[in-house]
């Protein structure tokens, strides 16, 4: 009897997917690549890396919460400690070991995702941000945490497409 591909597992497999593309692309970047700050203001790669390895625990932690527990509100701000703390001093940070950090949390993100069903995903609670509202799990799976992922990834490849084009036109 074949499983039954849940909403969740399909995130699961793309958030694998994802930080698979992500990992073998940024291990094959030259090492002044990696801090190199295309313009004030915007993340380096390893600022973008140092985010992932905060964000999917953390997203997938309050997905998880939402799914069980609906009646507590979930989320944070732009403003959350952890979340600036993990982008702050990210040029002490060897490429290798965040790398290793962020496939170890994903592995346990795909996990833990793959334990909700698709009614787990439809429940709802309101977030601690007012922007948001109220939302169903599968906001923080989908958008939060999937979709974010991809967002940084994108950034990624834009440092390394201006990094090519700065050393091209110097």
């Amino acid at each position: 009897m074949a499983e039954v591909q849940t909403r969740a597992m399909t995130a699961a497999v793309r958030l694998t997917n994802l930080t698979e593309e992500i990992t073998a692309e940024v291990g094959n970047l030259p090492p002044d690549l990696i801090h190199w700050i295309p313009a004030p203001g915007v993340w380096t790669v390893m600022d973008n890396l140092c985010h992932i390895r905060e964000f999917v625990p953390f997203w997938t932690g309050e997905a998880l919460r939402i799914a069980r527990r609906s009646g507590e509100r979930w989320g944070r701000d732009q403003t959350d400690a952890a979340r600036l703390a993990a982008v702050t001093n990210t040029s002490t940070f060897e490429v290798d070991e965040v790398l290793a950090d962020i496939r170890r949390a994903v592995r346990r993100s795909a996990d833990a995702l793959k334990t909700l069903t698709d009614d787990d995903l439809a429940v709802e609670a309101a977030s601690k941000n007012p922007h948001w509202g109220v939302k169903p799990a599968s906001f923080v799976v989908d958008d939060l945490l999937v979709d974010h992922l991809a967002k940084h990834q994108r950034q990624i490849r834009r440092n390394v497409s201006q990094f090519n084009d700065a050393r091209e036109h110097a």
